[in-house]
Parts: C-alpha cells; structure tokens; sequence
C-alpha cells in the first residue's frame, strides 16, 4: 500500500468513526428531546457512515478480513444506540422524570 492510498484509507477509517459517533450523539439526544428532527439528523448520520463504509469495502487494498469487519460493524453500529437506550431506560426506570 502507498503512502497515499494509506493516508486515504486511515482517513475513510477516521470518518467512520467519526460518522458513528455523530449517530450516537444524535440519537441519544432525539431520544432525550424527543425530537423528530435530531431523529431525522441521526438518520443522517448513520447514512453517511453506511456510505463511507460502503466506499471503504469496495475502493480501498484491504484485505477481505477486514473488509469483512468494517461491513460488519457498520450493520453492528445501527444497533447499539437503540440497544443502549432501552437499557438506560430499563436502568433508571423507578427514578422518575429527569431534566
């Protein structure tokens, strides 16, 4: 792998989680706000990580393993924010309305 095709590859790889995190953020808040639209954000967010996952399986020299795994963690990524939330609420669900 060149210098270039790797700076490339590190950055895509970079954004992902960048674009995971933002998903994340978004949700919790929506959830919290009860918000239609940081809801829709969220969307958003989780579309532009598909799509750099996406471009990371099929324009990047990475091996199938790894190819493999981003794929896998992109579909993996969907789910965690809901999962969690429904646990929080499970959590704290004897303690009232929060601020």
């Amino acid at each position: 792998m060149s210098p270039a095709v790797f700076l490339v590859t590190s950055s895509l790889l970079g954004f992902m989680v960048l674009a995971a995190g933002a998903y994340a953020l978004l949700y919790g808040a929506a959830r919290f706000r009860e918000s239609r639209a940081l809801l829709i954000a969220a969307g958003f967010a989780y579309a532009i990580l598909a799509l750099d996952a996406a471009g990371i399986v099929w324009a990047t020299p990475l091996a199938p393993a790894w190819k493999l795994l981003i794929a896998a963690s992109a579909v993996g990524y969907f789910a965690i924010p809901p999962i969690t939330w429904r646990y929080l609420q499970y959590a704290h669900r004897g303690e009232g309305v929060h601020l």
